[in-house]
């Protein structure tokens, strides 16, 4: 556990302390290019349109982390919202939402996130609702069947017995009783949002946020071509992305104990 923590602590401390440092890695220089580890100015060399391969490494990461924890707290929001509707309306939600989860969970969650990216090309927040696409069907599923499960309880019959309208039912009943189920959603979902976003970028589209350069996997794209002149331009982003799922996976992990 201490590793786990030691780890996390200096990937953040080095993203934090890079974007801090170092200018973001928006400009050409030509003169800089593929330079190797340790050159003067450069720690970590420089990629093949002389950009600092380590603010690549750190504003990347961090774009990141800004772009997934967000987007996954909104799949979890919509996905409750979601859940919640068989509350109000139990036989409209089992004739309309059961039929487009068990498509969507049909589908790879990939290729619906792709159609979405492409009916939305401009517009800012694809992104997000990309990932909400392909993430939201199975963890509606999860809370759906949590919200049965609690459905089920003697003291939610008793309180419906009371009078309770449905409103209070969820602020009082279900919202404390899934608490613990929106963490494990939460913490065991980034890994595979972080995997997601390295994807969209590795295929071009864009993830990073505002002027913070090119994301982890279009470092990947672009520089794969030329790892014989500037390995680490594509080693570092590959370090970055595994990081990331290492250090968000430890997290899932310690939440569960």
């Amino acid at each position: 556990m201490k590793i786990h923590t030691l780890i996390r602590f200096s990937f953040f401390c080095l993203v934090l302390g890079g974007v801090i440092l170092l200018s973001a890695p928006t400009n050409v220089d030509l003169t800089n290019n593929n330079l190797p580890m340790f050159s003067k100015g450069f720690f970590a060399g420089t990629d093949r349109l002389g950009r600092d391969n380590l603010a690549l490494f750190c504003y990347g990461s961090l774009s990141t982390i800004v772009l997934v924890v967000p987007a996954r707290i909104l799949t979890i929001i919509v996905s409750f919202v979601l859940s919640a509707f068989s509350l109000f309306f139990p036989k409209k939600s089992d004739w309309i939402l059961s039929g487009i989860v068990s498509v969507s969970l049909a589908i790879p969650s990939l290729l619906s996130a792709l159609v979405v990216i492409s009916l939305l090309p401009d517009n800012p927040f694809a992104i997000f609702i990309a990932i909400l696409v392909s993430d939201c069907a199975l963890s509606y599923e999860t809370l759906t069947a949590k919200i049965r499960e609690i459905k089920q309880s003697s003291y939610l019959s008793a309180s419906l017995c009371m009078g309770a309208k449905p409103y209070q039912l969820i602020f009082l009943h279900y919202l404390p009783a899934l608490r613990d189920m929106f963490g494990f959603l939460f913490f065991s979902g980034l890994p595979g949002v972080v995997m997601t976003t390295a994807l969209f970028s590795y295929l071009g589209i864009q993830t990073s946020i505002g002027e913070t350069g090119p994301g982890l996997g279009e470092q990947i794209s672009f520089s794969k071509d030329y790892f014989d002149k500037s390995p680490v331009s594509v080693l570092l982003p590959i370090v970055a992305i595994l990081t990331l799922v290492y250090s968000l996976g430890s997290n899932q992990k310690k939440n569960e104990t």
